[in-house]
C-alpha cells in the first residue's frame, strides 16, 4: 500500500501537469525503451504453441491479465511539477481529488514513523542512506506546501484527524514486533477515517507512473521489507481466520484452499516489488537473515547468542521468528543443502516425528520449534515426490520447494536462496496444523472423488469425457498412496496418506481441480448431441400449455445456470407456431426460410443459429488454470484478484446490483479481507459446479 501511495501521488503530478501545459519531459519508460500497446494476438510459434496447448486440453481458454506499461518518474522532479501545477492554477481551475492528500499524508507519516522508530532503537545506518531519505521527505513536504492552496477546507490531514487508524491489535504481538509494525497502521482506518470524505484511491492499473526509488539505500530496503512483513502479517491472519471457520464447518474446503493459495500468490508479487532491495543486500536468504537480527537487535535480544551450541538461534527471540518467518526458512535451508534437485529426499527423524496430537501454542519456545521442525522437515520430504508423480495440481508450497531446489542447482550458493514468499507458505501450512483436526481435509476431497467417480462410472466405457474425468481419479485411488508405495520401496515407514491427511490447502485443491473438470466435462458432454436443448424446449411449450402435472426441478435448474440464450433464439416462445419456429432455428435452419419473398425453395441452414451451451463458474475455472503444474500465468497481483470477483458478480447477474449499492454499503463490502471475498466469491459457485451435467443429459 506504501508503495501505490507514493504511485499515486507521482501519477497525479504528472498527468496533471501535462494536461496543463508542462512542456518538458516526465518520466522515462520503465523498461528502457518507449512503450508500445502490445497485441492482444499472439504471433509466429507463439500462436502455434498456445492453440496446440487449447487443443490438448478441451478446456476454456484463460482470460489473460494485461499489465499497464509504467513509466518513472525521478524524486527531484516531483517539486518543479507540483510548481507547475500551482502557477496553472490562476488560469484554470484545478481540484486536487482527495486520493492524492490521503496518499501524500500517508507517505510523509509512514516514512518519518519508522525513521523515528530505528533511531530511537539506536539502529546503525548509514549517513548516505539517512541523507537519501531526508531528501525524500523533504521533497514530498514541499510537493504538500507549494499545494497547500489548492487543497479544499476538508482536504484529508492526518495530523488533525484524531484516531485515524486502529489499534494494533490487528497484529499478534510478537514481542515487540507490533511496534515496528505499528508505523503501517496508518493504512487500516478505523471508524474515524471511514468518516473522512470519499478516499477510493485508483487502483494500480490506472497508475502511468511509478517513482524513482533508491535500491541502494539502507533505509529503503529496511522499510520495504518491514512493509512486507506487514502485509505476511494482516494475511497470515486473514487465512487462520478462513481455517478456524472451515474447521467450525461454516465454509467449504475449496474456497478457502483457494483463498489460501491466491493470497500466496499475493505473497510472491508484494516480494517482486522489494526486490531490488533483496537482490541488493545478498539476495533472498542472506537479507531475510541480517533483517531478522537487525529487529531482533533494535527489540533488546542478540539473536545469535545461542543458550546451546546445536540451537538455530537464540530461543529468546522464538516470537520474533515466528512473525518474520525466520523459523520456516532456517529449516527450508538446512533441507535444500542435503537434499538437492534430482535425488530422493528423505528424512530419517533425527529431530524426532510430528506429534499429530500435540498442541503447538503450549509449553516453552524451544518445546514449540521441537514440534515445529519435523513437521515441516516431513513434509518437505515428501513435496518433490508428489511433484514429480504426474500430479494435476500444484500448490504453492509444492511450487515454492521446486522452485528452490532448482534455484539451487543452478546457483550453487553457500546459502541457498529461499523466496520469502516460500517461507511465507511454509509457515501458513504449519498454521493450519494448529486449527484444523488432522484428516478432515483427507476426509472432505475423498467424498468428493466418489461422488464425481459414481456420477461418471455408469457413463459408456468410450466416453471420452468420461476417460478424462476418470484419469485425474486414478491416480490417488491406489489403496495405500503414491508416497507410501515410494517410501515402503525403499524400506522406511511411512503412515498411508500422511501428505493428505496433514496439507489441507492440498487436498481443497484437488476438491476444486476436480470439481471444475467435472464441470466442463460435463458441459461438453451435455452440448454435443443437443438431446438437453430439444427437452428443454419440449418441457417449455408443454409447460406453457398446461400439460403437465409436475416439475422437473434439475432441468429448471439447468435452464437457470445457462440462461434463455442457450436453449432458445430470441425470447422463449408462447405459442404453437412459435414452438416450432424456434426449435427449426435452434437446430440449424436459416431465418431465410421463413421469407414472403423467396425464389429459392430449398432449405437453407445456418450453423450460426444454433446456440452454445456455456462453461459456467468463471472465477473458479480462472482460479483452476492457475493450479495446474507447469501451466504458463502472470504473478497475480490484487488487481487481477479483484477482477475475478467481479467477474463472479457479473455472471451470476450482480452487477446491478452492485451499482445500487448506498457508498455506505461499498465501504462495509471494502472493508472485508480481499481473500476472504475471493473465498466467498468461490463459495457461490460450488452449487454450479456440482450440477451433474452428465445425469441430466442421460434422463433427457
Amino acid at each position: 500500500q506504501y508503495k501505490h501511495d507514493t504511485q499515486v501521488v507521482a501519477s497525479w503530478l504528472a498527468t496533471t501537469a501535462k494536461a496543463f501545459g508542462w512542456s518538458g519531459q516526465v518520466g522515462g519508460s520503465s523498461t528502457g525503451k518507449t512503450p508500445t500497446k502490445p497485441s492482444g494476438r499472439l504471433k509466429g510459434k507463439e500462436r502455434k504453441k498456445a492453440k496446440a496447448a487449447q487443443m490438448s486440453t478441451d478446456e476454456p481458454p484463460a482470460i489473460s491479465e494485461p499489465s499497464k506499461p509504467k513509466y518513472v518518474l525521478a524524486i527531484k522532479d516531483f517539486v518543479p511539477l507540483a510548481e507547475h501545477i500551482a502557477d496553472a492554477s490562476n488560469a484554470a481551475k484545478i481540484e486536487i481529488p482527495h486520493s492524492f492528500s490521503v496518499a501524500l499524508e500517508r507517505v510523509l507519516w509512514a516514512r518519518k514513523s519508522f525513521s523515528e522508530r530505528f533511531e530511537d532503537a539506536n539502529h546503525r545506518s548509514d549517513q548516505k542512506s539517512d541523507a537519501r531519505h531526508s531528501f525524500f521527505v523533504n521533497i514530498l513536504e514541499k510537493v504538500r506546501k507549494t499545494l497547500q492552496p489548492l487543497l479544499s477546507v476538508n482536504a484529508f490531514n492526518l495530523s488533525d484527524l484524531k484516531d485515524a487508524t486502529t489499534s494494533i491489535g490487528t497484529h499478534k504481538d510478537k514481542k515487540g514486533l507490533s511496534s515496528l509494525f505499528q508505523v503501517l497502521d496508518v493504512y487500516e482506518p478505523s471508524a474515524a477515517f471511514e468518516a473522512a470524505p470519499d478516499v477510493v484511491l485508483p487502483p494500480s492499473r490506472a497508475l502511468e507512473y511509478t517513482f524513482e526509488a533508491e535500491e541502494d539505500s539502507q533505509f529503503e530496503a529496511l522499510f520495504a521489507m518491514t512493509a512486507l512483513m506487514d502485509d505476511l502479517s494482516r494475511l497470515r491472519l486473514e487465512i487462520a481466520e478462513l481455517w478456524t471457520r472451515y474447521e467450525a464447518g461454516e465454509m467449504d474446503i475449496a474456497a478457502v484452499s483457494v483463498a489460501t493459495n491466491t493470497a500466496i500468490e499475493l505473497a510472491r508479487s508484494f516480494e517482486d516489488d522489494i526486490s531490488p532491495f533483496v537482490q541488493k543486500n545478498g539476495g533472498s536468504s542472506v537479507f531475510h537473515v541480517k533483517y531478522f537480527n537487525a529487529v531482533s537487535g533494535a527489540l533488546g535480544i542478540d539473536s545469535e547468542a545461542k543458550q546451546r551450541l546445536t540451537d538455530d538461534y537464540n530461543f529468546a527471540a522464538y516470537d520474533i521468528a515466528d512473525g518474520l518467518l525466520i523459523n520456516t526458512l532456517i529449516n527450508i535451508i538446512a533441507h535444500v543443502r542435503v537434499n538437492p534437485l534430482g535425488e530422493i529426499p528423505n528424512y530419517n527423524g533425527f529431530y524426532g516425528w510430528y506429534d499429530e496430537e500435540s498442541v503447538q501454542s503450549s509449553g516453552s519456545a524451544r518445546q514449540k520449534y521441537a514440534r515445529i521442525k519435523p513437521a515441516l522437515l516431513e513434509l518437505l520430504s515428501d513435496l518433490p515426490l508428489i511433484s514429480n508423480h504426474q500430479n494435476r495440481v500444484e500448490d504453492q508450497v509444492m511450487h515454492g520447494m521446486m522452485t528452490t531446489l532448482r534455484t539451487a542447482k543452478q546457483e550453487r550458493k553457500a546459502t541457498p536462496d529461499v523466496p520469502i514468499w516460500f517461507s511465507f507458505a511454509a509457515q501458513v501450512y504449519l498454521d493450519t496444523l494448529n486449527i484444523v483436526k488432522i484428516g478432515k481435509g483427507w476426509t472432505d476431497m475423498q467424498r468428493v472423488m466418489r461422488n464425481v467417480k459414481q456420477s461418471v462410472d455408469c457413463l459408456s466405457i468410450f466416453c471420452p469425457e468420461r476417460r478424462k474425468v476418470l484419469d485425474a481419479l486414478e491416480l490417488w485411488d491406489q489403496g495405500m498412496g503414491p508416497i507410501a508405495m515410494i517410501r515402503r520401496s525403499l524400506g522406511k515407514p511411512y503412515k498411508d496418506y500422511t501428505f493428505f491427511r496433514r496439507h489441507f490447502m492440498h487436498c481443497g485443491l484437488w476438491v476444486h481441480y476436480m470439481r471444475t473438470l467435472f464441470h466442463q466435462q460435463g458441459v461438453v458432454y451435455a452440448a454435443v448431441p443437443g438431446t438437453v436443448l430439444c427437452t428443454t424446449q419440449l418441457y417449455h411449450a408443454l409447460q406453457k400449455e398446461q400439460c403437465l402435472n409436475y416439475r422437473w426441478k434439475d432441468l429448471e435448474t439447468l435452464r437457470k445456470l445457462q440462461g434463455n440464450s442457450t436453449f432458445f433464439i430470441g425470447e422463449p416462445p408462447s405459442s404453437f407456431e412459435g414452438y416450432f419456429n424456434n426449435f427449426c432455428l435452434t437446430i440449424g435452419s436459416s431465418i431465410t426460410n421463413w421469407a414472403h419473398n423467396k425464389r429459392d425453395k430449398r432449405l437453407k441452414v445456418s450453423k450460426e443459429n444454433k446456440p452454445l451451451m456455456k462453461f459456467g463458474a468463471v472465477a473458479s475455472a480462472l482460479v483452476a488454470n492457475r493450479i495446474v503444474p507447469l501451466s504458463a500465468r502472470q504473478i497475480v497481483s490484487v488487481d487481477v484478484v479483484e477482477d475475478w470477483i467481479q467477474k463472479c458478480r457479473e455472471s451470476q447477474g450482480n452487477a446491478e446490483t452492485k451499482k445500487t449499492q448506498t457508498p455506505k454499503a461499498n465501504k462495509e463490502k471494502t472493508r472485508q479481507p480481499l481473500i476472504h471475498k475471493l473465498a466467498a466469491a468461490v463459495a457461490t459457485e460450488i452449487a454450479e459446479l456440482d450440477f451433474d451435467y452428465f445425469a441430466i443429459h442421460n434422463q433427457c
